[in-house]
């Protein structure tokens, strides 16, 4: 029995299928070779080079959109703790979180199995990131208002999961992944996002913090601020994909 396990309605029988089949039955995973279900659960989690996960997803992807249903099942079983999760943490979601735990992780789930079923092939780079990445904007196209989705993208609900997460919490880690995949797709730098982390979450006075860094970077303080505000923006973007955003100037200390 898995921590994830009996969560909600379809969770449950997703997990029974999956321990009752899918995870000792060996398959062919074309280039993959043969592997149980487990085994190819396994080759995704291990520790390694992103470039080497990136290849072992897009393999799994192919065979799934040519219509392999078993490979679908490993990438949808590798992504499962972040369907789960997720809905608790996604603005979009607090509503039908609020109404049914066990409801908004099925949806949750659903919109996962669509991303996986409908995911870019050409989209070579950072694949775990983009799906994640995808699950969470397509959460707040179905389930959230603009707004809702505005503020999961920008600022409070992501970046303070970026600097010092519980490393007993997953959630975490699955949200860092945002500002992961933010800096290998080249949308933000790594200053950019040391300076949000720094900047958003400062400990003691806020007002202090940006002097501080202001005068650090040799800069006025409204320059400071309207840097910080263009950082965000990029960030909105990315997230949002082409969804119209619109971010006013207004610091938030």
């Amino acid at each position: 029995m898995t921590a994830w396990a009996k969560t909600s309605p379809l969770a449950d029988q997703l997990f029974d299928e999956w321990n009752s089949f899918h995870s000792h039955t060996t398959h062919d995973f074309g280039t993959l070779g043969e592997l149980t279900g487990d085994e190819a659960v396994n080759l995704i989690r291990q520790p390694q080079a992103s470039e080497h996960r990136d290849a072992l997803l897009l393999e799994l992807l192919t065979l799934e959109h040519a219509g392999d249903t078993f490979a679908g099942r490993v990438i949808l079983k590798s992504f499962m703790p972040l369907a789960l999760r997720l809905p608790s943490s996604c603005t979009s979601m607090r509503s039908l979180w609020q109404h049914s735990p066990a409801d908004a992780r099925t949806a949750t789930i659903g919109v996962l199995w669509e991303v996986i079923h409908t995911y870019p092939l050409e989209r070579t780079n950072s694949v775990s990131g983009n799906i994640r990445l995808e699950t969470i904007k397509n959460l707040g196209i179905w389930f959230g208002s603009e707004h809702s989705v505005d503020d999961l993208a920008v600022e409070d609900e992501v970046l303070e999961k970026i600097a010092g997460p519980d490393e007993t919490d997953d959630v975490f880690r699955d949200l860092v992944t945002i500002l992961t995949w933010a800096i290998d797709s080249g949308t933000l730098r790594r200053d950019e996002v040391q300076l949000l982390a720094r900047i958003e979450l400062a400990e003691g006075d806020p007002g202090t913090a940006r002097e501080e860094a202001a005068d650090e970077l040799g800069v006025s303080r409204e320059t400071l601020n309207r840097r910080v505000c263009r950082i965000r923006t990029k960030l909105m973007q990315a997230v949002c994909g082409d969804m119209e955003t619109k971010v006013s100037y207004a610091p938030r200390r």
